[in-house]
């Protein structure tokens, strides 16, 4: 792992077309409408953030893993694109934590005797919400949740037509299925307070 306090930027990255769509939210422009009670501070690593994989082509994800949305940063964990794919990467190859340890024993379970990065490129890891809540794991306003949905995570997981999705957690499962995705996995969450 790093340093405290230092950013650097990984190459591993995911497809062109991830890209693409999650460029969009730096900044994304619902902040000045359904989403103005959200953080967006960089400096303080509140950003779209929380997703990781898909990083060979599009048809070699097998299974998409949906979040809740990501718990708060640490001031200098991130301040753009690239550095929160940095930090995501070594949050979850070093497993920084109970729930990155968690989601690394469940890509074992699935690929065992596969390296992470080779892992990397038959999942796609996304958040239903793109941001924190106002409080780790507290709610998120259903005109955020819908937002997102429409923006981001409806546009995600129509480029993995043949892959699983696995809803982790209650929220996870509650905004898929307000969202109108349906033929969903459901799972416990990694993490507090489900896991």
């Amino acid at each position: 792992s790093l340093p405290k306090g230092s950013i650097q930027e990984y190459i591993v990255k995911p497809a062109p077309e991830l890209i693409g769509i999650l460029s969009e939210a730096y900044p994304c422009p619902a902040f000045s409408g359904a989403c103005m009670g959200m953080r967006w501070d960089p400096k303080a690593g509140h950003i779209p953030r929380g997703f990781l994989g898909a990083t060979g082509s599009l048809d070699q994800v097998e299974v998409v893993l949906v979040f809740a949305e990501p718990g708060d940063p640490k001031p200098g964990d991130h301040e753009t694109l690239g550095q929160s794919l940095s930090h995501a990467y070594q949050s979850f190859k070093f497993g920084n934590g109970a729930f990155h340890q968690k989601a690394r024993l469940f890509l074992d379970l699935c690929w065992p005797g596969l390296s992470f990065d080779e892992q990397l490129k038959r999942v796609w890891m996304t958040e239903s919400v793109l941001c924190s809540a106002a409080r780790t794991t507290g709610p998120v306003p259903i005109e955020v949740e819908r937002e997102c949905a429409d923006r981001y995570l409806r546009r995600q997981l129509g480029l993995f037509p043949g892959a699983l999705v696995v809803a982790l957690g209650g929220k996870a499962r509650h905004r898929l299925a307000r969202a109108g995705i349906s033929g969903f996995l459901e799972a416990h969450a990694f993490g507090l307070p489900g896991c």
